[in-house]
């Protein structure tokens, strides 16, 4: 191919391309036209480069720089196109410019290319900018990359601070940068990584060194310019302070239900009111069972007589009517039993028409209190019963001391009719009953104060089945067996009573039908491994307890009477033998009955003798008693009985007057009522001992079993109504010491 071939195919080849070249002269006029593919580009009246190639001002400077010998290259917008464009000088084959030479290449479409390039990464880097999350991009040692406005915020380091920062100087806690160089290390040589791709939580810190629990999500990106890992961080203190609060807010609710024995439940109600959901906690099933799923009124052991009153008041709060379910009311249980619950709930959702559609609550059980309750009220009746009681039983202790102390002073006459002598020991008797009547009506309003002396078990038990005895049906026997010998016992002689009676009765409410009740009383001598005790046993034939109702008889408020009984008899019983330092056994088993003993140590006392009494009698030698007693009937009676029996005598009907006969008269020893019209019978003594400068011996006689007498030395108390023989063995022992 020849030199002018070879031209033509440069031509041909220029022509195709999309550039302009062209050539000035010296005075910087075009030489010939502009040629080159982009000759004829651009749309007609676009104002194309060819155009404008000598009138353009920065062309024209250009063309005048490249006259000069100076090269320049720009951009250059003309219409819809853009140039790249070149101008240097022309040199002729001695090297002397003898014009200009320039090249233009279309590039609209790179440019274009560019921009759309450029305007993606802006909106990229204002996207990451703009997240909510701190976002960074580090290289495989590390080396942070991005690090966007959320970074910023969230760690204290500005972009140009962090940015070429490794990971490990910024934002990683020392402890934790051994594990992360280790899982780069195990990435980048086999492509594995276990939180990669995935959301874990984990701690962080920001420049000032605070700790704090983040979010991380790490993904790798691997580009043409290398491998880059990018992370986006979410501070999670906010929602990690508020989980906390709400576990901590669920542990203290979960303590206040433990500590209350409640359990909760949750109830999600369609639209029709049926059940739709239920959460329920451990005790809640505990205390319901399969009941526990189901709504209050679907119970299946809910008790028939509460049935109705649980349904309409369900239907209240799921209706709207109310916003708030509280309910006490009876479950029966698989034993034949009932149990009782508490139920309280509100409407926690509602829909549109103000219908709950869930409702939450707590349920516990509260059998326990409601036997205390209904303890507490037989008590309160018990009180009032015995506030009534308390006072005509004072008044007929004067009464039936006055009947005791006649019938005692006739019996001292050595010549009595035998029919006569029979008759004062039935008045004697009937007293004595009458006296046991008194002391448990006194009883009934409040407990005596324990005051332990030493009493003859035989004599209080043959006491307690007279007293009981009307009350047992005549289909059941009550026999005695007390074995001879010293039964004789420390502990308070009230208390005694009572126990035996709630042993009886207990016995008595065992039986149905006939049966038979058998009370004995035995004295066991002193061995090697014990020492010398008295045995109470009430045995009866009735039906007999279990292993289980055994084992639980003694517990306060436990009871197989149902509502007939309040669960404290036995419990009362244990308490009283446990005080006096004694044993308790119980054994029984079904159909076979049940016995109740009672161990407790023996007292080793004697009796006064006959000839004991005579001789204090005889060493009274008119020992002056001043007597304070306001019972009209009573006063009179003890003047006669304490003047026969030797003693030198002067009474009172009230305070005043027993203390202006102290003032002039000194007695031996003081018998004092405790309730007498001005002050009570303690305070008359402690005056008197105080205006003697000693202690006057002084017996205080009282019909109030509340009263408690004061820690003297010469001191006895007497309870009425009481013997003469009682009275006047009581002056001698105070004469006598």
């Amino acid at each position: 191919m020849d030199q002018n071939d070879r031209l033509e195919v440069s031509r041909h080849a220029i022509a195709r391309l999309p550039l302009v070249l062209w050539q000035t002269d010296l005075e910087g006029r075009l030489l010939g036209p502009a040629s080159g593919g982009g000759v004829g580009g651009g749309a007609p009246g676009d104002g194309g480069l060819v155009e404008v190639l000598e009138s353009d001002g920065h062309l024209k400077g250009a063309t005048d720089g490249a006259l000069g010998g100076v090269s320049t290259a720009f951009e250059r917008r003309v219409g819809s196109n853009v140039y790249r464009i070149s101008i240097g000088p022309r040199h002729d084959d001695d090297g002397r410019v003898v014009g200009a030479s320039g090249i233009a290449i279309d590039v609209t479409a790179e440019r274009a290319a560019i921009n759309t390039i450029d305007a993606r990464d802006q909106q990229l880097r204002l996207l990451v900018d703009t997240a909510l999350d701190a976002v960074i991009t580090c290289d495989p040692e590390s080396r942070i990359v991005v690090w966007n406005t959320g970074a910023e915020q969230l760690f204290g380091w500005s972009q140009a601070e962090a940015v070429g920062k490794r990971l490990t100087d910024t934002i990683i806690p020392a402890e934790f940068v051994e594990a992360h160089e280790r899982g780069m290390a195990r990435f980048i040589e086999t492509g594995e990584g276990p939180v990669l791709g995935t959301r874990i939580e984990i701690e962080a810190q920001d420049r000032n060194g605070r700790r704090f629990p983040v979010e991380l999500s790490i993904n790798p990106i691997p580009t043409d310019a290398g491998l880059s890992f990018s992370g986006f961080i979410r501070d999670i203190s906010a929602r990690k302070a508020s989980e906390r609060a709400t576990r901590e807010g669920e542990e203290r609710l979960s303590l206040a239900l433990d500590a209350i024995d409640a359990g909760a439940w949750d109830y999600t109600l369609a639209a029709d009111g049926d059940l739709e959901s239920s959460t329920v906690s451990a005790r809640t099933t505990a205390i319901l069972g399969p009941d526990a799923n189901r709504t209050p009124p679907e119970r299946s052991a809910l008790h028939p007589e509460d049935r109705q009153g649980i349904r309409d008041r369900w239907a209240a709060i799921c209706s709207g009517r109310v916003s708030e379910f509280t309910v006490e009311y009876r479950l029966r249980t698989e034993d034949g039993g009932e149990l009782w619950v508490s139920e309280h709930g509100r409407a926690f959702e509602s829909d549109d028409r103000g219908a709950a559609r869930r409702v939450v609550g707590v349920i516990s059980d509260i059998s326990r209190r409601r036997a205390m309750e209904e303890t507490l009220l037989a008590t309160q009746k018990t009180e009032a019963l015995g506030a009534i009681a308390g006072g005509f039983a004072h008044d007929l202790n004067n009464v039936l001391a006055a009947i005791r102390g006649h019938a005692s002073l006739a019996s001292l006459e050595t010549e009595i009719p035998v029919k006569v002598g029979e008759s004062l020991e039935v008045i004697q008797a009937a007293v004595t009953r009458g006296r046991s009547l008194t002391q448990n009506m006194m009883m009934l309003g409040s407990p005596t104060p324990i005051r332990r002396s030493i009493i003859d078990v035989s004599k209080i038990c043959r006491e307690t089945l007279a007293l009981v005895r009307p009350a047992v049906p005549s289909s059941v026997s009550i026999e005695e067996r007390f074995v001879p010998g010293n039964h004789r016992i420390l502990a308070d002689g009230n208390q005694f009573q009572q126990a035996i009676l709630n042993l009886v009765v207990n016995a008595r409410d065992a039986i149905s039908g006939s049966g038979r009740i058998e009370v004995s009383v035995d004295h066991h001598p002193a061995t090697a491994a014990a020492p010398a005790r008295v045995g109470i046993s009430v045995r009866d034939d009735g039906a007999g307890m279990d292993a289980e109702v055994r084992d639980r008889a003694l517990e306060p408020f436990y009871t197989t009477k149902g509502r007939a009984g309040n669960g404290l008899g036995l419990a009362m019983v244990k308490n009283f033998v446990d005080g006096c330092k004694g044993v308790l056994e119980i054994e029984s088993s079904p159909g076979a009955g049940t016995t109740v003993s009672l161990l407790f140590p023996a007292s080793e006392t004697t009796d006064a003798t006959e000839s004991d009494v005579k001789s204090g009698a005889s060493g009274r030698s008119r020992s002056r008693v001043l007597l304070a007693e306001d019972h009209p009937l009573l006063r009179p009676m003890l003047v006669e009985a304490m003047t026969v029996g030797g003693f030198e005598v002067r009474d009172a009907a009230d305070a005043s007057t027993a203390l202006e006969i102290s003032e002039s008269w000194t007695p031996a020893v003081m018998v004092l009522d405790v309730n007498l019209p001005g002050e009570t019978g303690d305070v008359i003594a402690a005056k008197i001992r105080a205006a003697r400068g000693f202690d006057v011996p002084v017996v205080f006689i009282t019909g109030n079993n509340e009263f408690e007498a004061p820690d003297w030395q010469a001191m006895r108390l007497l309870r009425k109504p009481f013997g003469l023989d009682e009275l006047l063995a009581a002056i001698d022992e105070l004469i006598s010491a």
